[in-house]
């Protein structure tokens, strides 16, 4: 007996109940003390919290890749179990704004590479299963980070450490084992950071269980890992908070797509929160000492887990508030942390809010920093279609099931955000003039006092391709702002494929889009079929975000690819992991 049910968190999270047996998830929500602090006056009002972080045990990472024997070899044909995560928005939140779209500027497809550009195929959906009981899943929402020369790869639900030319150091691990869980627990949305000046790497990953009805199930629990040492395959201690949030409207509750963002003085999480299929309470934003973190072990002084609600925003209810992280050898915003939000809520808009958490020296005190925030115009940006992909067979459906055929593509959120040079980068994606997927990147400047934050737009554009489609964009540079915006390319003519533009801070996009592996096979896993995840599934599942980091002269690129490797039964999807040394700008005209 199957049973199939989806649950509508926009294009967050929902779960599959297969058997009678329930989906996890993983998230961030709070362990809530009485508010201690509010909006210094200006933008949006927030209150702070405080939570308990807990001690979660100890880790190594190479030891438990030991112990995975035989994980490098694809599960067996057969269909074992599997768990289906819907990202679909049943509809949209009426905003306030909408905005007329101008996304008309293509860009060729180039046949060549960029000189000296390399890569190779990541995990795969076969080796994700293998190393979590045979259970498939997808999409492999990607985590990429990159340091000591190595490239670590940290997707649903498995990390493993490469080598620059793609020789994996060890088997996967999986997220149960890393976060030292049971084996049926259910992770998601990973995210992965090697910290250059400390020499340390982060992991986080949220879980979250819940019943027949969708009730979240106590505890929703945040994960954090840091690495005791520069080795990426090493002891890691871990942690966890509490994000069930009781006593809140609308919960038992639970973090959705945790992000993560990191300055010279603390760690971020910011998060979604969302309860029963009706409650969503906005956006709270986990902030705590790096310092103190890193060190808890050998001090036994515990960082103060501050939890920033914010209820409201510009937009109405805020919803993805991106943090911003910083290259190796970049300079981090002075004593500040920012974040970038787009309005998401609507169907189209064209502003941007912009957040700064700011004397984050004090996360290493009992005060809260404070937070401030403004709202800026920037170019139009709206909902994307699903992408259309290039047909070619479908071996999963050779019984007579029909598959969807088209990729849920990303929402119009700002996903991931870049502080370096005194300017911040952000990317997302949109529809366009003509109706398919392309990418709005911003470069963004800042600044504040101890009262007002002020932003404006430097730089704008979008990046398309007539009659095909680019979903999931980031934008990755190194210190000196170039680098590249990595995406999946997919349509009439394309398989879903890694592809990329060269970007620079200084005039944005420019160039041709390369091609760094074609995919070789139409998406052909268990979330095309309505036969496998329900009536309301709304087509494959994809992304659900790209990632990339700069290491030694070079910028790294990740994105899900459908790449000439066995599949098992359920999924052929894998990953693609490449890199090129950022290409020089156009001269000024």
């Amino acid at each position: 007996m199957q049973l199939s049910v989806s649950l509508r968190v926009g294009r967050g999270r929902a779960w599959a109940l297969l058997a009678g047996t329930a989906f996890i998830l993983v998230g961030a929500t709070t362990g809530a003390a009485p508010a201690t602090a509010a909006s210094p006056g200006s933008g949006v009002p927030y209150g702070v919290t405080r939570g308990q972080l807990t001690a979660a045990g100890a880790v190594n990472l190479r030891s438990l890749a030991a112990q995975q024997g035989g994980a490098m070899v694809p599960s067996p044909t057969t269909a074992g179990r599997y768990r289906a995560v819907d990202n679909q928005a049943v509809t949209y939140q009426p905003g306030r704004r909408s905005a007329a779209l101008s996304a008309t500027a293509n860009f060729p497809v180039s046949s060549l590479q960029v000189p000296g550009e390399s890569g190779f195929i990541g995990l795969t959906g076969p080796q994700q299963a293998a190393v979590n009981g045979d259970l498939d899943l997808e999409p492999p929402d990607q985590g990429l980070c990159a340091g000591q020369g190595l490239v670590g790869e940290f997707i649903n639900n498995a990390f493993d450490v490469y080598t620059p030319s793609g020789v994996a150091e060890e088997a996967p691990v999986p997220s149960f084992a890393i976060f030292n869980q049971p084996a049926d627990s259910f992770f998601s949305d990973p995210r992965c950071y090697y910290d250059a000046p400390t020499q340390r790497w982060i992991l986080i990953e949220f879980v979250i269980t819940v019943n027949s009805v969708l009730q979240v199930i106590p505890p929703a629990t945040q994960f954090i890992a840091v690495s005791n040492t520069f080795d990426p395959l090493g002891t890691y201690n871990i942690y966890s908070f509490d994000t069930t949030d009781a006593s809140t409207p609308n919960c038992p509750c639970f973090g959705d797509f945790d992000q993560l963002g990191v300055d010279d003085n603390g760690i971020y999480i910011s998060t979604n929160e969302f309860g029963d299929a009706s409650g969503y309470n906005g956006v709270i934003i986990y902030a705590l000492s790096k310092q103190l973190l890193e060190t808890e072990k050998q001090t036994g002084i515990s960082p103060t887990l501050f939890e920033y609600r914010l209820p409201s925003d510009f937009f109405g209810a805020p919803y993805h508030i991106a943090p911003a992280q910083t290259p190796p050898g970049a300079k981090f915003a002075p004593n500040t942390e920012y974040f970038v939000e787009s309005n998401s809520n609507a169907a189209s808009d064209d502003h941007l809010a912009v957040y700064a958490m700011i004397d984050t020296s004090l996360l290493a005190t009992p005060a809260p920093p404070p937070l401030l925030s403004t709202e800026i115009v920037s170019e139009a940006y709206a909902f994307p279609p699903d992408a259309t992909q290039m047909k070619g067979p479908h071996p999963l459906g050779a019984a007579g099931q029909d598959p969807e055929g088209e990729l849920q593509a990303d929402f119009n959120a700002i996903q991931e955000v870049t502080y370096t040079g005194g300017q911040l980068l952000a990317e997302l994606d949109t529809n366009t003039a003509a109706g398919r997927d392309g990418t709005a990147w911003f470069v963004l400047s800042a600044s504040h006092t101890t009262k007002k934050l002020s932003a404006s737009l430097v730089r704008q554009g979008y990046v398309t391709v007539a009659g095909e489609n680019l979903i999931y964009p980031d934008i990755a540079v190194d210190s000196a702002g170039g680098g590249y915006i990595g995406f999946t390319l997919s349509g009439a003519g394309y398989f879903p494929s890694a592809a990329y533009v060269a970007f620079d801070s200084a005039v944005g996009a420019f160039g041709s889009i390369h091609v760094a592996m074609a995919g070789t096979a139409p998406e052909d896993s268990f979330t095309c079929y309505a036969a496998f995840v329900g009536p309301s599934y709304g087509g494959c599942r994809w992304g659900d975000y790209s990632m990339g980091v700069a290491m030694n002269g070079r910028v790294y690129l990740a994105t899900e690819v459908v790449p000439p490797t066995s599949r098992d039964y359920l999924t052929n999807w894998g990953t693609y992991v490449w890199s090129a040394k950022p290409m020089a700008p156009p001269p000024a005209s």
